[in-house]
């Protein structure tokens, strides 16, 4: 994925695509749990509109429900925006857990 420039422009290597899911997300090591909403998906991660975002950096559990399928993976915070929400990039993906993401993606484009 391209890394994203400071001066507020970014470049995305993946196109991001409308999702809504419901996310359940909780801190690896400090079992802190955030519920959210996905509003965009793309194969690589997704952006969440959350109230209260996990910082910067962290790393989470991320689970997304939608019409009775599940995806689950551990992933990092790439960016926040205070109070509204925030950007995660997916590490860790199984297999089973791809096919499921990318049958969303393949729904949603259609």
């Amino acid at each position: 994925m391209d890394k994203q420039s400071e001066g507020g422009s970014e470049r995305r290597a993946v196109r991001r695509i409308p999702f809504v899911a419901l996310a359940e997300l909780t801190g690896m090591g400090s079992n802190q749990r955030v519920s959210a909403q996905t509003t965009q998906l793309s194969p690589t991660g997704c952006y969440l509109g959350a109230a209260n975002p996990f910082p910067e950096g962290a790393r989470i559990r991320i689970r997304l429900n939608k019409d009775g399928e599940t995806f689950e993976s551990t992933a990092r915070v790439l960016h926040v925006h205070a109070e509204f929400g925030m950007g995660v990039i997916f590490e860790s993906v199984t297999p089973e857990q791809q096919r499921t993401l990318d049958s969303w993606l393949e729904k949603s484009e259609t």
